[in-house]
């Protein structure tokens, strides 16, 4: 009797031990399958995350760009700003000067009612330039043979540009041009300068229809001369 209760009593004990192991077991697997769940969760949130901060950073980045170029059309704003106001002045200034210039020249050309046309001849200048060319000077020298030939004649010059570039500087180039009409016919062929009256017009206006290119300039950059004779 004692020897079969010993004997349950043994294998009683071995099948709990053979559970308690496989109990331990079971335990290690699920725990260690958690843990690799939980690891790979920590990665693809810690990849999440630097993922979010270079975004950031690069967000940041572009609005720190951004800043710079707005700070930068600012400037240019502000400066184009300026250039207008100067250029409205300049405006204003080449106006004054031209009323001022028409009213010197019908002063000096006060009994122009006296006269009549005779004649009218066209001196054409490069791009920038003041500087007589060849064929300008032929025209001159018909026309310094027609002075000559009427010592009551006079002469009226009105200088002009193109289209292009500030108002001052083109008003101050159409004086440089008739200024070098007037020196050549004063110091080459000897006409006294009170018989010729010039003023610089400044820009001249396209004729109706007509568009800015290339020909339009060419013609516009020019002296026109006008020869008056007295009325008989």
């Amino acid at each position: 009797m004692n020897r079969r209760i010993a004997a349950i009593l043994v294998c009683g004990g071995i099948a709990m031990l053979v559970s308690a192991c496989a109990t331990k077991g079971f335990v290690r697997e699920h725990v260690g399958a958690t843990e690799t769940r939980i690891s790979q969760r920590v990665d693809t949130q810690e990849s999440q995350l630097r993922e979010t901060s270079d975004r950031t950073a690069s967000n940041t980045q572009a609005i720190e760009a951004t800043g710079q170029r707005l700070q930068s059309l600012d400037g240019r704003v502000s400066e184009v700003s300026t250039l207008a106001t100067e250029a409205k002045k300049d405006a204003a200034a080449v106006a004054t000067a031209q009323k001022e210039a028409e009213a010197a020249f019908n002063q000096r050309f006060k009994d122009r009612n006296k006269y009549s046309m005779v004649e009218t001849k066209l001196i054409y200048f490069d791009f920038n330039k003041s500087d007589l060319k060849d064929e300008g000077m032929t025209e001159l020298e018909e026309v310094a043979k027609a002075l000559k030939a009427d010592p009551n004649a006079v002469l009226e010059l009105q200088g002009y540009a193109d289209q292009r570039g500030p108002d001052r500087y083109n008003y101050q180039l159409t004086r440089e041009r008739v200024d070098a009409v007037t020196r050549y016919l004063v110091q080459r062929h000897g006409i006294d300068v009170r018989r010729i009256h010039a003023v610089g017009m400044g820009k001249a206006t396209l004729a109706n229809g007509e568009k800015p290119g290339k020909d339009a300039y060419s013609k516009s950059r020019r002296v026109e001369i006008r020869l008056f004779a007295p009325q008989s």
